[in-house]
């Protein structure tokens, strides 16, 4: 049999210390690299906000073309076979969370566009409810202990750290609205998707077909920046690709071998939580109460669907 469909052990180079045996506990050390990849996420805000005169999909194309680039040295220096004759029987379902990362991606981009990053942020980290909801008629997975408790603590948690209840009503946009409602559903399949691979592709390949479909779909919108302004951004752009994708993207699909989806991707939501950090410590951004109180109830959110 393949290499690549043989239970993975700390000895192979997928993720040291990572099975994708499930267990009745927690794997807090997949929680740890979740977490990791959440922060990484979030630091989206600092290089994009570097990279001025770039459009929002040219910045979209570099950030997966870069961490394509990055998942590819990984499978180099992590010696990861690459067998079509292991990957064939799955190339149905990797096409399809290639296309769910794509557009969870672009509608995400536009959503920001359309509307306040408030709405988006909001909208796009709710796939855990769809998550939740799913999961168990898909993956046949139980729902953990306290997900009646978490979910409700997620929504009234995220209304608060983002503030939409003090935005405008006459300022809201419904295209931008729509698009950040299937940025979350794309994020919830990616999700349920790599659950489904768990122990059939590894998570490092699944973010290097993922990180280079999205490139390849963007590519338009890459070609259509100078060169001059290229060269100007390239250490901001390979730092986005990398620290805001590529890894975090690995480390995501590493941890789902080893967690539920349900506990991913709620996990996940330190995303916004620290991103909310970033504004303050970086751009002076104040973080009000209503936010600081948000943000707490995320966190008992997570530490409580992360208990099995």
């Amino acid at each position: 049999m393949p290499y690549l469909f043989r239970p993975q052990t700390p000895a192979n180079p997928i993720a040291p210390g990572i099975t994708p045996i499930a267990t009745s506990q927690t794997d807090w050390r997949a929680v740890g690299l979740v977490a990791i990849g959440a922060v990484c996420y979030s630091s989206v805000i600092i290089f994009t906000r570097q990279a001025q005169g770039l459009s929002a999909l040219s910045v979209s194309f570099f950030r997966a073309f870069f961490a394509f680039l990055f998942t590819s040295g990984l499978i180099l220096i992590l010696r990861q076979p690459l067998r079509w004759s292991a990957l064939k029987p799955y190339w149905k379902l990797l096409l399809l969370q290639s296309l769910f990362m794509s557009g969870s991606a672009i509608l995400y981009v536009f959503s920001v566009q359309h509307t306040t990053a408030a709405n988006a942020a909001l909208l796009v980290n709710s796939a855990p409810i769809y998550v939740a909801l799913f999961a168990p008629l898909v993956l046949k997975e139980a729902r953990p202990r306290f997900t009646k408790i978490s979910l409700p603590l997620i929504v009234i948690g995220m209304v608060l750290l983002t503030g939409v209840l003090n935005q405008d009503a006459n300022a809201v946009s419904w295209p931008g609205l729509i698009a950040g409602f299937f940025a979350g559903v794309n994020f919830g399949c990616v999700v349920l998707v790599s659950r489904s691979l768990r122990g059939r592709v590894p998570g490092l390949v699944q973010a290097w077909v993922g990180s280079g479909f999205t490139s390849l779909l963007l590519l338009p919108f890459g070609l259509l920046v100078p060169g001059e302004l290229v060269r100007s951004y390239l250490p901001i752009l390979v730092l986005l690709g990398i620290v805001s994708y590529g890894l975090p993207s690995f480390l995501y699909f590493v941890s789902l071998q080893r967690l539920k989806a349900q506990v991913m991707s709620v996990v996940a939501l330190l995303e916004p939580v620290a991103g909310a950090i970033i504004g303050f410590l970086v751009y002076q951004e104040m973080l009000t109460l209503t936010a600081l109180v948000g943000s707490l109830l995320v966190l008992i959110s997570i530490y409580l669907i992360a208990q099995e």
